[in-house]
């Protein structure tokens, strides 16, 4: 048997990729609450500046092909842990400025280029975790995918309520940035497996972008597409019904445990289901959440605010990321060899680029309907939003169903699993020898 120490720092380098994942969770959400409150009480923002904000700020989640291909580029002289650590480190610093920032447009300025570090951040990490996959089953990425979603959803939970309680701090932001140190001094001992093969890169974009990809591409669109109202039942939330941070903490920690959930109840329930059957049906359950938000906020239904407000993180989280999950496993089975970093960022950043046109239609809708800093929002006003939304919503769901049928999944990934840890992993910790053969290599 080993000395506890020995096991803690062989656990540590069996699962250092996961807990990187779990730093980035709590550098993305560490920021937020604190974020929201400064644009709606600091600079008093309205619904169409905050979903135009939203836009500008995402763009950097939207470019991720153009980062990837920058990482694979540099790599051939930077070490790819260098970069994931130096990322981080620009990170906090850039998250840290935000204190100093009493303007508008500097306070952007400086929030977009947090944003794009840890953007960077991110695809690197992606990169690793591609590369480790290399070659490994459909059933073994899906494993390690959905670890790495629980390990980032417990990093979130932290995040949030470190953003919580910090809200109204005067040097919130600072503090905040302080999360970048896990990042930065743990990704340098991030190691790629030692069986893991090196493909050259492919070049040319006809080989990595056949019609298959891209049929999955227009579906991965029109996935996430589709207008919502996120950010009038965000205002309405915290103007009109008073919405503390603490309850905004609270709901995003119940969001990511609905997360962790979701990714429990795929590996257990819908991991011999259908793809096509998966994705349509939760999809119209969040499509179903946008008519009780309605009915809700033109006070057709009266519920505790708080009750219903737990409630629509609770449904719409657990429901929006089951629906995403199996997207997510194709997209590492049509990742083409030598290219998989590239193009799983590539396939990520598509949701990401139709997320930013969602938050901008909605913006451009609320705005050509007269929704800006009301209060008391006219009831015709809410349903004419809400009605255009569903439309393109549902429109959205029907070319998804249709693409679903398009789209030829490689062979081996036609059945979508995930699975715990083998009790063999687990027992590695046991002995210096099993250890030893799970030694990682580094990437350079």
């Amino acid at each position: 048997m080993l000395p506890l120490y020995k096991v803690l720092i062989n656990g540590f380098r069996m699962h250092i990729l996961y807990i990187m994942y779990f730093w980035l969770g709590l550098c993305l959400c560490a920021p937020t609450i604190m974020i929201q409150y400064t644009f709606i009480k600091d600079f008093r923002l309205g619904v169409v500046e905050l979903a135009e904000i939203s836009g500008i700020i995402s763009v950097a989640w939207a470019i991720k092909p153009v980062i990837g291909f920058v990482v694979d580029y540099i790599s051939r002289f930077v070490s790819r842990r260098f970069q994931l650590s130096f990322a981080y480190c620009l990170f906090g610093i850039s998250t840290c400025s935000l204190s100093f920032c009493n303007n508008m447009f500097a306070f952007v300025s400086i929030l977009f280029l947090s944003s794009f570090f840890l953007a960077f951040a991110d695809v690197v990490q992606d990169s690793f975790l591609v590369l480790t996959l290399q070659d490994r089953s459909i059933r073994q990425r899906g494993q390690v995918q959905s670890f790495a979603w629980t390990y980032r959803s417990l990093g979130s939970i932290l995040g949030c309520l470190l953003s919580a309680f910090l809200s109204f701090h005067r040097n919130r932001f600072a503090i905040a940035s302080l999360c970048c140190l896990g990042g930065i001094f743990c990704s340098l001992y991030l190691k790629v497996h030692k069986h893991t093969k090196r493909k050259k890169q492919a070049r040319k974009l006809r080989d990595l972008f056949d019609s298959n990809v891209l049929w999955f591409s227009l579906l991965l669109f029109f996935f996430a597409y589709e207008p919502g109202d996120s950010s009038i039942f965000e205002y309405q939330m915290i103007k009109r019904y008073k919405v503390g941070p603490m309850l905004l903490a609270v709901a995003q920690i119940v969001g990511f445990g609905m997360i962790m959930l979701s990714s429990l109840t795929f590996r257990k329930c819908c991991s011999n289901s259908q793809v096509i059957v998966v994705v349509t049906a939760t999809t119209l359950c969040c499509v179903l959440l946008i008519v009780v938000r309605n009915l809700f906020l033109t006070n057709r239904i009266v519920v505790d605010t708080n009750i219903f407000f737990i409630t629509n993180v609770v449904w719409g989280a657990f429901f929006s990321h089951l629906s995403f999950l199996p997207l997510a496993v194709i997209s590492t089975a049509l990742c083409k060899k030598g290219a998989e970093a590239t193009m799983y960022a590539y396939f990520m950043s598509l949701t990401n680029f139709a997320s930013i046109i969602s938050r901008e239609l909605s913006g451009f809708l609320a705005d050509s309907i007269g929704i800006h800093k009301q209060l008391v929002i006219a009831t015709n006003k809410l349903d004419l939003f809400y009605i255009v939304c569903l439309v393109l919503d549902v429109l959205g769901v029907v070319v998804v169903f249709f693409l679903l049928i398009k789209v030829k999944v490689p062979e081996q990934a036609t059945e979508i699993e995930m699975i715990a840890f083998d009790s063999e992993e687990l027992k590695a910790l046991e002995s210096v020898e099993d250890m030893n053969e799970l030694q990682d290599v580094p990437l350079d």
